[in-house]
């Protein structure tokens, strides 16, 4: 099974913790920065892809990922908008049109 997961925050990187205890499964780690929680816990070495993953393009770089199931950390997603007033809601409702856009099956951490 190979795994997209979209940000490494804290429940990204719990998830790579859990799902590298399974060696069939693969898991495509992309951040809008190149050194997420996951890295600097050296949980992985580097994220796979470093971009901002939107509703425009999400299923233009699932192409390129080709994953089964997409995850979504939602810390990282609240990281990158923290600073905009209102951004936790902004946030999640950017992750809920992520998941509605994605024609690949979506699960919020």
């Amino acid at each position: 099974m190979r795994i997209w997961l979209i940000g490494a925050d804290q429940a990204g990187t719990a998830a790579l913790q859990q799902l590298r205890k399974n060696p069939d499964i693969e898991v495509v780690v992309s951040d809008a920065i190149e050194k997420p929680r996951a890295v600097e816990k050296r949980v992985i070495a580097r994220v796979d892809y470093v971009e901002s993953v939107t509703p425009a393009n999400i299923n233009q770089l699932a192409r390129r990922v080709r994953p089964d199931i997409i995850l979504i950390d939602r810390g990282a997603l609240q990281r990158a908008f923290s600073r905009l007033s209102e951004g936790f809601a902004f946030a999640e409702s950017i992750q809920n049109e992520i998941a509605a856009a994605s024609d690949i099956p979506c699960i919020t951490l």
